[in-house]
């Protein structure tokens, strides 16, 4: 059952109708009545890869055209460099968290024919944590553990102390090699190391990332370490009855193989690792592409696998990646708050062709100067359910939104 039903909210947002957006800027609303300033154009882009989230804006009635200046005095307690950023999105007076973040950089704008404003971009927690490089031996002595050092650091509990603390909290998945030791506990004393070798704090655990194949994102103040895709539910049912405006989807078999193989080197023992693994996904209704993939291969060799379980990790990393490039979804629908990358939704009511489950990648609300509010998403799919396209069919059209 789907997380969220699409004639629920619509009730809830009163058929949708008359967008809102409320920004607050270090727990102070922009739209405070003692000084209040309009804000239009807003963009939130969210991502469930290792990019930064951003949301971007404008505020209007900034600027004092009788003295030729913006009206810094009454604005600048507010919008700074580093101030804390909250988004809400929805509809007739009912909104929802849909972006947190800090203000990194600021645009005063004064544009031929347009009215001046004050563009603000800001980024989530990861935008934090590019600044710097440095070289440290951590405490911990598995991964997961070395992220949680990480984020329980001195310096962004100070953020939160400042008020301006965009962690509200984490979800940390246990990797496999703590995992490993759980099961297996080692015999006396280890000395396994982590450490951090001249790189920031995004770039440590963005590399922990990728190592354990797992998934480094942020929602809302939650910041995610957990195993990729790990969240199977679906969040909603997508469909032309469900406000979409257009779609299009794609599956393709360009870039995949049949096995992957990673080699690694065990060097005490002065031997080569190897582990293999099969790509099983159903990729066709019919018969005629998976031939196409007969004895098919990627080697890749990994100089830091040290073991058979690393090894294992690896390929089943590299496989479940490569899996998920096979389908994609671009769609736009009505403005939906509730869609946050990182889950997955079900596209139907177009055909058993394109009835399937998609993983979010991306998505973006757009509430736009008009006042229209709309979603985008971008998702990925790594196998077929009922689709009669094959595995290199496309499909794409228009489907008209139905409220």
């Amino acid at each position: 059952m789907a997380t969220y039903d699409f004639n629920t909210l619509r009730n809830k947002y009163s058929s949708f109708h008359h967008p809102v957006a409320i920004v607050k800027i270090n727990d102070v609303s922009l739209a405070d009545p003692k000084r209040g300033y309009p804000i239009s154009d807003i963009q939130v882009d969210l991502t469930s890869g290792f990019e930064a989230s951003i949301a971007e804006f404008s505020v209007y009635d900034v600027y004092d055209e009788a003295a030729g200046k913006f009206d810094l005095p009454a604005t600048k307690v507010k919008i700074l460099l580093g101030s804390k950023v909250e988004v809400f999105l929805g509809y007739s007076g009912s909104a929802r968290c849909a972006f947190v973040g800090v203000i990194t950089r600021i645009n005063y704008m004064f544009e031929k024919n347009d009215v001046p404003c004050i563009r603000v971009t800001a980024m989530d927690v990861k935008g934090i944590m590019m600044a710097g490089n440095y070289s440290a031996q951590l405490e911990a002595k598995y991964y997961s553990d070395a992220v949680k050092e990480i984020l329980d650091k001195t310096a962004y509990e100070k953020l939160g102390k400042m008020g301006l603390g965009v962690i509200s909290k984490t979800q940390i998945d246990v990797t496999p090699d703590k995992q490993r030791s759980l099961t297996n506990p080692p015999t006396g004393a280890s000395d396994r190391t982590i450490e951090m070798v001249a790189e920031s704090d995004y770039e440590f655990v963005v590399k922990a990332a990728k190592k354990n194949n797992f998934e480094f994102f942020t929602e809302c103040g939650t910041v995610y370490f957990r195993k990729a895709k790990s969240d199977t539910s679906v969040i909603m049912v997508i469909g032309p009855a469900t406000g979409m405006h257009s779609f299009d989807v794609s599956y393709d078999l360009t870039g995949l193989v049949e096995k992957v193989i990673v080699r690694g080197m065990d060097v005490s023992k002065a031997k080569v690792i190897t582990a293999e693994k099969k790509v099983t996904n159903k990729i066709s209704s019919g018969n005629k592409a998976k031939p196409l993939l007969k004895d098919s291969q990627k080697v890749y060799i990994d100089s830091t696998i040290s073991s058979k379980e690393e090894a294992n990790d690896r390929v089943a990393s590299l496989v479940e990646s490569m899996s998920y490039r096979y389908g994609t979804l671009e769609c736009e629908l009505i403005g939906l708050p509730e869609l946050q990358p990182g889950h997955f939704i079900e596209l139907d009511g177009l055909g058993n062709e394109l009835k399937n489950k998609f993983y979010i990648q991306r998505i973006r609300h757009i509430l736009a100067k008009d006042g229209h509010f709309d979603t985008k998403i971008t998702a990925i799919s790594a196998s077929i359910e009922d689709s009669g396209l094959g595995a290199a069919g496309t499909a794409g059209g228009l489907a008209g939104g139905l409220l």
